[in-house]
């Protein structure tokens, strides 16, 4: 199924850590998480919305936040560097028309 209207989309940053030539590198790259009426795409995982109970957040600063998907394979935890307030208000307010 093709999507093409997110409700909400948030960005989130994936770091990955290596050691070359005995330096540390440190690659960020940044990758979107859209919400639809029926599920959540990350760049690798598509959730149905039926196994996303919950997303929470916890804010460290105004550049430094996660948000926690909480699914039934677990918690999935993204960085993200906006404030996911109106992310989380827009799940929040689809999941309970649903209910």
């Amino acid at each position: 199924m093709e999507h093409s209207n997110s409700l909400s989309t948030i960005t989130y940053v994936n770091t990955e850590r290596s050691i070359e030539a005995g330096e540390m590198k440190i690659i960020k790259t940044e990758y979107d998480l859209h919400l639809y009426e029926d599920v959540l795409v990350a760049s690798t995982t598509k959730f149905n919305l039926m196994n996303v109970w919950d997303i929470s957040y916890k804010s460290f600063s105004d550049e430094g936040n996660l948000l926690y998907l909480h699914t039934h394979r677990g918690v999935i935890t993204y960085k993200v560097n906006t404030d996911p307030k109106v992310f989380v208000s827009a799940f929040k307010k689809l999941k309970n028309v649903h209910y």
